[in-house]
Parts: structure tokens; sequence; C-alpha cells
């Protein structure tokens, strides 16, 4: 049941963020990054419920010297996600390669009056880089895509184009941060798992070794 529900919860936030990309076309490459680091972290979430699964019947079946090889493996398990996963994987996720898109396109507008700069303020519903001062920072008429119902008498509207990718990219960013440490912090749980049985079979085998001594000693 907990392994279905992990694995529910998971797919719920990954899948619609993932079929959400598809309304800002202009970011592709930026978009991919996104939906192959939450393909994987979905991937290695779903993983380790399975193994967490299989875990608790293996426990039951090895010998206490087979348990205690698991451990340094797990303990090189968590390394390796940790550092490929939380340091790595998640922070991928950027909006470097959106904003020199934006930057580029806009270069191209103050220079050759490129219209494909209004299309995209048109598009995602924003006004220059920073907002209408960017047009003047350039010297430049406020374009009448800047207003809310496209007329020059209308209401200006106030949000730059940085800041459209900054909300679209930055709330995925630390999903994805969540995740990897979630992924993270299922594999420590089997750590104390098999730590844990391990111990308590120990204690358990030393028990019945001294009471079988005493009853061998009367």
């Amino acid at each position: 049941m907990i392994f279905g529900l992990v694995t529910v919860l998971t797919m719920r936030i990954t899948v619609p963020t993932i079929l959400a990309f598809d309304e800002h076309f202009y970011f592709k490459p930026t978009q991919l990054v996104v939906i192959r680091v939450y393909i994987c972290l979905t991937a290695l979430i779903v993983l380790e419920m399975i193994l967490i699964h299989l875990s608790v019947g293996l426990l039951y079946m090895t010998t206490d010297w087979i348990i205690a090889l698991y451990i340094p493996l797990l303990i090189y398990t968590i390394y390796h996600t940790y550092k490929s996963c939380v340091v790595n994987l998640a922070y991928q996720i950027t909006d470097k390669e959106a904003k020199n898109f934006l930057m580029e396109h806009w270069n191209r507008y103050i220079e050759h009056d490129d219209p494909f700069w209004i299309q995209i303020q048109r598009r995602l519903h924003c006004c220059g880089l920073d907002g209408p001062r960017t047009y003047l920072d350039f010297l430049r008429r406020v374009h009448k895509s800047c207003y809310i119902d496209q007329t020059e008498g209308g209401h200006l509207n106030l949000r730059g184009c940085y800041d459209v990718v900054y909300d679209h990219f930055n709330g995925v960013r630390y999903i994805g941060i969540a995740l990897s440490w979630f992924a993270l912090f299922l594999q420590i749980l089997v750590l104390g798992l098999y730590a844990g049985y391990l111990i308590k079979k120990h204690i358990k085998v030393r028990f019945f070794r001294i009471r079988k001594l005493r009853i061998h000693v009367t």
C-alpha cells in the first residue's frame, strides 16, 4: 500500500509538470533537460520502492554475514545518489539557456526590428527583458504588445520576460531538488532497515547461544 501511494504521488507531481511544458515552445532545450531530469528521478524513486519491497523479504532469507555485506554497498549507493542526484542532476534545470534565448532575440529586435520578439511578448504575456524599462534603457518606445489590450492607451504590462522564465523554471527546479532528497531518504531508510534488522538478529542469535550454553552447563 505504501509502495503504491509513494509511486502515485511521485507520478502525480512529475507527469503534470512534464506535460505543462508544451505551453512555452520557445525554450525547447531547457524543457528537454527538465523532462530528462524528472523521468530519471521518477524512475529512481519507483525502482527504490521496488527494492525496499524486495528487501523486506530478503532480510528473512539471508544469513548475518550476507546482510553485513549489504550495508557497505548501500553506503556507497547513498553517496553516489547524493553526488549524482542531489548535487548534479536537479541543478541541471536552469533558466540560463532560456534567458540567453530571450537576450538573443531582444538584440535582433533592437538592431534589425525582428518581429519575432513581439511574438514572444504576446505569447508569454510579458514586456521587455526586465519590464517596460528595458525599452527606455535602449531609448525605444514601448511596443503596443506590452499593453494588456494590445493598444497604447490601455493598461501597461509591467512583467518582464525574464520574470516569466524565472517563474516557469524555478518552481520545477525546486521540485526536482525535493525529489532528489526524497530518493536519498529512501536509500537511508533501507540502510536503517538493514542495520536495525542486523542488530536485532545478532542480539537474538547471541541470546539463543547464551541460553544453549547455560542448558549445556546444567
